[in-house]
This record gives C-alpha cells, sequence and structure tokens, in this order.
C-alpha cells in the first residue's frame, strides 16, 4: 500500500481486498470471467488477458471494496451493478483525493473499477465511470516533477562511485554499497521498468554471453507483452561479474528474519533474500537524495533516459521508444518536448548574458 500522509503500509483504507473477502456475487462473476478456454469453450471474458492485468484489475476492484465497506457498507449487500452508481463513483473519487492520491493514481483506480464492472454486468456500457475519469483527467497534474531531473549520465556516475567506494568499506556495508551502485548504474544504462528490474535472474532474464551480459524479457513479462532484449553496456560487464561472483555471494550467505532463498534472483539483500520492489525503490531513492539533495525514483530514471537522448540527439528522440520499452512514440513523446524546453530555456539564458555583456 501507498503511504501518503499515514505512511506505508498503515493506512487500511487503502487497502486492497483480495478476491476471497469481496461479496459472494462479485466473486463468482470474477473467477467465471478467469475461467481458461477449452477445445468446446472460448474461456471466460478475461481469460485471454495476462495474470499481471487481471491482478492489477482485481486489485483496483479490491480498493473499490474496500472504499464501500467502510463508507457505505450497506451498498455491500446490492448487486454489483446496482451498486456502482454515478453518486458512489464520484464520492469515491473525491475520497482518493482526500487521501493525498495523484490524479494518475484516482484514473488508475477507476479504470480498474470499469474494467471489473464490464464483468459484473457486461450488457451496461459503464459510461458513468467514463464520464468520470474525463472529468478527473481534465485537471490532472502530472505526480512526478521534472524540474530537477537528473540526466542518465550523472546517475550512471552514482552509481560507479559507489561501487568504487564499496571496495575500501568493511564487508557487509561493502557488499550493501556495491549492490546499491550497480542497481543504479544499471538502470542508468538499461531503463527497465521496475518489476522487471526486480525480477532479473540469472541465467534466465540476464544471461552471460561469451563478451558480454544480455537483458532478456518475454513478451508476458512486459508490460506491452512484447519480447524486449538487450545488451548489458561493456561498462558494466566487469562490474556485474564482480557482484555476482563476489558480493552477491556475500549477501547469499547472510541468514536475517526474513530469509528466503536467493535461488536465481540476481539482487540480494542484506538478510541474503531476493529484494523485492519496494526494497530496491526505497535504496534508489536513498541513495540519490543523499547524493544530490532530493530523492529520484526508478521510474524518473526512464524520464531520464529520453530526456538524456532527446537532448543529445534530438533527431534519432525516437530511439527512445523501444529503448524503454514503449510500443507507441506518444508515450515518448512528452519527454521530448520537455527537452526542448530545456534547451530553449539554456539558450534563453545565453542570449540574455550575450545581451548583458554588450551594455
Amino acid at each position: 500500500m501507498s503511504g501518503g500522509q499515514y505512511g506505508r503500509g498503515k493506512a487500511p483504507e487503502r487497502r486492497c481486498l483480495p478476491v476471497e473477502q469481496w461479496p459472494a456475487s462479485d466473486r463468482v462473476r470474477w473467477l467465471k470471467a478467469l475461467e481458461p478456454a477449452d477445445v468446446l469453450d472460448e474461456g471466460g471474458a478475461r481469460a485471454n488477458h495476462t495474470v499481471i492485468s487481471n491482478t492489477k484489475a482485481a486489485k483496483g476492484y479490491g480498493r473499490w471494496i474496500t472504499y464501500l465497506g467502510r463508507h457505505d457498507a450497506a451498498a455491500l449487500c446490492l448487486p454489483p451493478e446496482e451498486r456502482i452508481t454515478a453518486e458512489r463513483v464520484r464520492a469515491y473519487a473525491t475520497h482518493l483525493a482526500s487521501l493525498g492520491n495523484s490524479t494518475q493514481t484516482i484514473l488508475a483506480r477507476l479504470q480498474e473499477l470499469g474494467e471489473v464492472a464490464h464483468i459484473m454486468a457486461p450488457g451496461r456500457r459503464w459510461s458513468i465511470i467514463h464520464r468520470i475519469a474525463s472529468k478527473v483527467r481534465a485537471r490532472h497534474v502530472p505526480a512526478r516533477s521534472k524540474r530537477h531531473l537528473r540526466h542518465s549520465n550523472e546517475l550512471l556516475a552514482l552509481g560507479m562511485t559507489l561501487m568504487d567506494q564499496a571496495e575500501a568499506l568493511e564487508e557487509l556495508r561493502a557488499a550493501m554499497t556495491y549492490r546499491d551502485g550497480l542497481i543504479i548504474a544499471f538502470l542508468a544504462l538499461v531503463p527497465l521498468r521496475r518489476r522487471n528490474l526486480a525480477e532479473l535472474r540469472l541465467g534466465i532474464s540476464l544471461r552471460r554471453q561469451a563478451s558480454h551480459w544480455l537483458v532478456w524479457l518475454s513478451p508476458e513479462e512486459t508490460k506491452t507483452h512484447a519480447a524486449y532484449e538487450a545488451p548489458v553496456p561493456a561498462a558494466l560487464t566487469e562490474r556485474l561479474d564482480r557482484y555476482v561472483s563476489h558480493y552477491r555471494e556475500l549477501l547469499r550467505a547472510r541468514t536475517g528474519r526474513w530469509t528466503k532463498p536467493l535461488e536465481s534472483a540476481l539482487w540480494a539483500s542484506k538478510d541474503g533474500s531476493p529484494m523485492t520492489q519496494m526494497a530496491i525503490y526505497d535504496r534508489i531513492r536513498a541513495c540519490t537524495r543523499e547524493a544530490f539533495g532530493e530523492a529520484i525514483n526508478p521510474h524518473l530514471f526512464r524520464d531520464a533516459a529520453a530526456t538524456t537522448l532527446a537532448i543529445a540527439d534530438p533527431a534519432r528522440v525516437r530511439v527512445a521508444a523501444p529503448l524503454l520499452g514503449h510500443r507507441t512514440f506518444s508515450t515518448t513523446e512528452r519527454h521530448y518536448l520537455h527537452a526542448q524546453a530545456t534547451i530553449s530555456h539554456a539558450e534563453f539564458v545565453r542570449v540574455v548574458a550575450d545581451a548583458k555583456r554588450r551594455k
């Protein structure tokens, strides 16, 4: 759960109820929609969606059930198609905003509610949800400020510095510092989504070739359902070798309260367990805050990659779409526009400075 004013994991009203805790009618309809196809039956309405997509939709609907349970419990006795009204959905969106959720998060929750609403009552168009989402979208404010966005070369330099510093530290501190530096440098050069970064597996999604390392993600592992393949730049080959053969083994040997077998997971925690997405997120933010005075989250590394490329080589900015695993250039275009604004401002400052010198 996100934290907002409460801190991560501390707000019961933010809980996404699992399917087994939904009202019986909702649970039956959702599980039927997940039934796989066979030779004679095409399966449920969600049978052809990925596990990730179905999990996300169910999580969002579970958040809606939590809201009703705390603010309109009587509605849970109604059939789901009668329960989802314009008044309740509007109140739900207002409630999400009151908890400090960004407009992007609210839109995602409304989308998830709409997806499951179509399962609960497939005969309806559910335009009420779309209309409310449109009003939220009209007031959308990006949650992440790009004013202090670092370029990829700065992020790479930080990662390299941390790895160099690690060599002079004591064993555990050295292993953790080297790992954090490698994560940052790796993400600066191979800007994966956080889930894919956390789930890298040696010999599976991260493979050692004759002279380099290769990232390979199957269509089932990517957000766009397209296979992703990219060589890890040579600058990180020896660094990765060092981590895998030495520091990862030091961390693997550790045992702690939350120990879980590391197996093939690339990133090891101080307890010898695979690092979670949240643990990686926290370490990246802590290291960047200490270095730059402001925390940079993993997703901003992807923004930095697109912006860095747009500034360095505007003519080839479309390369950023496949680099980031975007299906189309339109998703990448906002980074190009941000880069152009940065260039324009720099030119403006130069012109003003030149004019001042001529006086």
